[in-house]
């Protein structure tokens, strides 16, 4: 779906745009609340309100980009609403500033950033085939040794080597094509 179809559908009533809406912002929102809260169930909370206040607003949208500033500035703010209080807090600022509120707020920017770039990342390793993908996520995410993949994937440990180094080659590749950004952030993921 292109940036501008998800602001029609949204604009449009339509529902399955806004389920979209959710599903493609719904895993980076929950890890930046959840930065901020601490808490997975309280984030979960955070997050069903700042997607309410999405539906309840969808008529203002005017860009793809200012329903993300939105979605990540009302996320940092509900956040730090609801750690100031348990009170209910409201998410009633204009739409048009959210997208100068994000670009002069260096601390949500940031952290937007680097959501979106370990996003664009997991998204590729996901393509990966199956060995390499579990090789990747064991090595990487679970902080595995060769010797327990080696055991977990019933493999050699010149296996393990080579489905990572393949792993990481396309990877690279993929990252490079996209943008330079990605690559450097890829590599600071897996130390290289």
């Amino acid at each position: 779906m292109t940036e501008s179809a998800y602001i029609e559908n949204l604009k449009s009533n339509n529902r399955e745009g806004f389920v979209a809406i959710y599903n493609k912002f719904y895993t980076p929102i929950l890890y930046f609340i959840t930065r901020y809260v601490k808490s997975a169930e309280l984030a979960e909370e955070v997050l069903a309100d700042v997607f309410v206040a999405v539906w309840n607003r969808r008529m203002e949208f005017e860009t793809y980009d200012g329903l993300r500033a939105f979605l990540y500035v009302a996320a940092k703010n509900a956040s730090l609403n609801t750690i100031r209080s348990n009170k209910k807090y409201s998410l009633l600022e204009p739409i048009s500033d959210f997208e100068h509120v994000l670009i002069t707020d260096k601390d949500a920017f940031s952290q937007m950033v680097h959501v979106e770039l370990i996003q664009s990342i997991f998204e590729d390793v996901n393509r990966l085939p199956v060995k390499q993908r579990d090789v990747f996520n064991l090595t990487y995410l679970e902080d595995k040794t060769v010797e327990e993949i080696s055991e977990l994937l019933n493999m050699s440990a010149t296996a393990v080597y080579a489905n990572r180094s393949r792993a990481i080659q396309t990877l690279r590749l993929s990252l490079k094509a996209k943008n330079h950004v990605f690559l450097l952030a890829f590599s600071v993921l897996i130390g290289q």
